[in-house]
């Protein structure tokens, strides 16, 4: 589901999760969106922001976020920000699902993606999803839209393609 104006309602049980898990990213979401638009406080609004929910059974497990990277704001990169699965909704292609509609809303914006993982599942979960590890201050992994002959980047080692996902 994509989040117009306003989270679901459903958003405080999930911040609460988020929190008990020592999880504050979620939260910050809810502080940042406003109106249909992400503002990061820092840089500047991004109205092409997109963040996306996945609810099974009615109840929302999962939310993540697409915005303007605020740590580097050339227009060819995109963040994936703010991504959090529900424990009970791990592990069953719920993350794997929001992160590639995340992925693809990120590339109908910009050719290139950032992530900073904070936790070694979710550094795995995006090295799964085809992201590469970067060794950057405000990022731990990138992705690009490739040819899926092209050869890795040279600066970042990206590899393959991701028209699949």
């Amino acid at each position: 589901m994509r989040c117009d104006a306003v989270l679901p309602d459903a958003v405080s049980d999930l911040i609460a999760t988020a929190g008990a898990e020592g999880f504050d990213f979620v939260e910050r979401l809810r502080v940042r969106w406003r109106n249909g638009a992400y503002e990061d406080g820092v840089n500047k609004t991004d109205a092409v922001a997109s963040i996306l929910a996945a609810f099974v059974d009615g109840d929302l497990r999962a939310i993540g976020a697409q915005t303007h990277d605020s740590h580097d704001l050339s227009p060819s990169h995109r963040r994936v920000r703010h991504f959090y699965v529900h424990p009970d909704a791990r592990r069953v292609g719920v993350g794997r699902t929001l992160a590639g509609a995340l992925i693809q809303d990120g590339f109908q914006l910009a050719p290139r993606l950032h992530l900073r993982a904070t936790h070694a599942l979710s550094t795995a979960f995006w090295d799964a999803m085809g992201f590469s590890r970067v060794d950057h201050p405000t990022r731990t992994h990138v992705l690009m839209v490739r040819a899926p002959d092209a050869e890795p980047d040279a600066d970042t080692g990206a590899g393959a393609g991701t028209d699949a996902l």
